[in-house]
């Protein structure tokens, strides 16, 4: 049941109008020259998808929205997403079956997000993690999503003659082995789940047992060796306490009958004077602070009335000279005729002579706001002296009170009230060991808590990984068949590519990844060229088995970006990787889906490709003029002469 899964058509809406471009072949190449946006188009495919697309300058000066037709599984959906940073974290869905606009979809969220559409299409189930399987891992694993699954379906030129699947990111492998799995049925959602909580149990399993150090390191410090030990030690301590209260009780009994009624009554004088003394000591020291505010109100008040005299003094020393230059323009003043009562300067009437300081309307207010101040400070020496006055008899009062009282009840009462101290501190003391042995019948319990929940997990863990093993197990056959055929292919395919130098090709039944001569990919050449074929190859056998068996959720779907880049005259390499992508698509139409990016078509005849050709005259944005190949920076640097030179 491989998944059908088909990019029908793209819309890029830019700033000077729509470009659509429409992928009705199983076999198309996006042709042309460098610089001339065949990355850029595949990238806004993948930024359509929900991916992080590497966008080019081209793309985010000028294109608003991209629309992706897609065909995957039984749905067909219209995928639209902006560019600019307000609407990117959405995407826009129509149902083109029904014609219905779905609920816009977010872009890496948790809630309705476009992978969990796009899984659920797919026949995939959304929400599964890809836990490590190391044996010291404790982490639940990265959510899968579709842009995991979509790293089997693209390969971008900056991967093809460097790395297969993100395989060098180390952090990636546990998501592209665990995507490889899901893709060809040699997992299911339970068994990932099963591991996702293995690694989560190892990390409780861990915190209990450090938990539970500490607190038998705690219990060890208290000197109780067992918890049997601490019960006892609790049990004494409660019955300390309930001696000591009943102690207290009777003491208590035993002071109230000695307290005579003359007594009594000398209590209730020495309460109400304490009270009384202690109005008189708040009424003083409000009226200090009152009086240091007033003080300091009548500073101000003499400073403002200080002023306006400086200021009259200045005015009639100003008003005795005679300006003969005007102070402001420096015209003369003492050559034109100046009326009666008229300011020499201004020609104003001359209001300045004539009026005294105390007579102005400020400085009456001033005045006025002094004398007040004067009398309230008066009143508030007053009341405070009667409060000192108060203070004083009071305190003489409490004085001669506690001294009558002490008098009164020495003999009797006081070495009742060692006594009672004595016993009342017995009884603290049992009720302080008391809390104490209870906080550590507390730990005791925790440890024990703390034993059962550590077998608890451990069980679970056990229980857990048994039965991934026997998933295992269970799927070990499935797994054989699937690599035995997959071997088979990729011996094939690299056959028939003649990639140079290599003899032997197989994938290897732990990293999912190509081994060539008996080694790994990486170490078998270091060469782009080898690499890019390799890629190619391993990339045509699983979708060739995947679409042979009819039980994988494998795409046959395959986007390669500049598969050529890295061979340079290894056209019989090109050729025959044509030819293989021919010949799939020619067995079944409308099976499979091959876009390829490409710099010319090959030009061996009879190959069943439909062309989508692109140029500087005619660019991937065409509503855009391209400025030239000097002056475009492609997304990805054309290295592959280095790589081939090594």
């Amino acid at each position: 049941m491989t998944v059908a899964f088909r990019i029908e058509s793209v819309r890029l809406d830019t700033t000077s109008g729509a470009v659509s471009y429409e992928f009705p072949g199983d076999l198309t190449v996006l042709a042309g020259h460098t610089g001339v946006g065949k990355t850029t188009l595949l990238e806004l495919i993948k930024y359509g998808l929900g991916g992080d697309g590497q966008l080019a300058p081209v793309a985010r000066d000028h294109v608003t929205d991209v629309h992706v037709s897609i065909h995957v599984g039984d749905e067909r959906y219209q995928l639209s997403r902006g560019l600019d940073a307000a609407r990117r974290a959405t995407v826009r869905v129509i149902d083109l079956v029904t014609g219905d606009r779905l609920a816009d979809h977010v872009v890496g969220g948790d809630e309705r997000s476009i992978s969990a559409l796009l899984l659920a299409a797919m026949g995939l189930e959304a929400g599964l993690r890809a836990a490590a399987r190391g044996a010291q891992s404790t982490r639940a694993g990265s959510e899968i999503t579709f842009n995991d699954i979509f790293r089997f379906m693209y390969v971008p030129q900056s991967e093809m003659n460097r790395d297969i699947a993100a395989s060098q990111e180390n952090y990636l492998n546990p998501k592209r082995k665990s995507v490889f799995e899901i893709l060809f049925g040699l997992t299911s959602g339970d068994l990932l789940q099963k591991r996702s909580r293995i690694n989560t149990l190892r990390a409780e399993i861990d915190a209990a047992e450090k938990e539970a150090e500490i607190v038998t390191q705690f219990l060890t410090d208290t000197g109780l060796t067992s918890r049997f030990d601490a019960q006892i030690e609790s049990d004494s301590a409660r019955a300390d306490e309930a001696e000591a209260k009943a102690a207290l009780v009777g003491l208590q009994d035993q002071l109230g009958d000695v307290v005579d009624r003359h007594t009594q009554v000398l209590r209730d004088l020495l309460s109400d004077a304490e009270n009384t003394l202690a109005e008189a000591r708040s009424l003083e020291s409000e009226m200090r602070r009152q009086k240091d505010d007033y003080e300091t109100e009548r500073r101000r008040v003499k400073q403002d009335i200080d002023r306006l005299a400086r200021m009259a003094s200045a005015g009639l020393r100003l008003a005795n000279i005679e300006f003969s230059v005007c102070p402001r323009c420096t015209q003369r003043l003492d050559q034109r005729n100046v009326p009666n009562g008229s300011c020499p300067v201004c020609l104003q009437t001359d209001v300045v002579s004539g009026i005294a300081i105390g007579d102005q309307y400020e400085s009456e207010q001033l005045g006025q706001q002094l004398g007040e101040i004067e009398y309230q400070l008066t009143l508030i020496e007053k009341q405070e002296r009667e409060a000192l006055d108060a203070i004083a008899s009071k305190a003489g009062l409490v004085a001669s009170l506690t001294s009558e009282i002490d008098e009164r009840t020495a003999d009797r009462v006081t070495p009742r009230l060692q006594a009672y101290a004595d016993a009342a501190a017995k009884a603290a003391v049992a009720a302080e060991r008391q809390r104490a042995i209870e906080r550590v019948l507390m730990q005791w319990d925790r440890a024990e808590d703390l034993t059962q929940k550590t077998e608890s997990l451990t069980a679970e863990r056990a229980r857990l990984q048994r039965q991934v093993a026997e998933a295992e197990s269970h799927l070990a056959q499935r797994k054989a068949e699937i690599f035995n055929e997959l071997d088979a292919e990729f011996q094939t395919t690299v056959a028939d590519f003649g990639i140079p130098s290599i003899q032997s090709a197989s994938i290897d039944r732990d990293s999912y990844l190509p081994i060539l001569n008996s080694r790994p990919f990486r170490e078998a050449s270091n060469a782009g060229g080898i690499i890019t074929a390799t890629q190619v190859a391993y990339w045509i056998t699983l979708v060739t088995v995947a679409a042979r068996r009819h039980d994988t959720f494998m795409p046959a779907f395959l986007i390669l970006d500049s598969p050529r880049l890295a061979l340079n005259a290894e056209d019989d390499i090109a050729g025959q990787m044509y030819r293989r992508f021919s010949t799939q698509v020619a067995v079944t139409a409308g099976r499979f889906q091959f876009i390829i990016a490409d710099n010319e078509l090959p030009t061996e005849p009879g190959l069943n490709i439909a062309e989508i050709g692109f140029s500087y005259e005619s660019p991937t944005i065409s509503t855009v003029a391209h400025p030239g190949p000097a002056s475009v920076e492609p997304l990805v640097e054309d290295d592959a002469k280095a790589d081939n030179e090594e």
